[in-house]
């Protein structure tokens, strides 16, 4: 089993404020390779041609990703 970085971003609804933590993971040789552990009930992942990008399931509308920095370390 490889090693892997991981992280937490907080997920904003710009319409309804819907508001939750995603669990995200990048293994260690694969530097453009991420991972999406958990997503809150209320965004759903799309992928796109880039990558993941995430939605709210209420509003349809594409959510705003923030990174709290320590304000959220997972730990495993």
């Amino acid at each position: 089993m490889t090693a892997s970085t991981q992280w937490t971003e907080l997920l904003t609804c710009p319409n309804c404020g819907q508001s939750g933590p995603v669990h995200l993971s990048q293994p260690e040789a694969r530097v453009y390779d991420m991972s999406v552990e958990a997503v809150p009930a209320d965004f759903k992942v799309v992928r796109m041609v880039y990558g993941e990008t995430f939605f709210c399931k209420a509003c349809n509308r594409q959510a705003v990703t923030n990174y709290p920095g320590p304000l959220y370390p997972m730990n495993k």
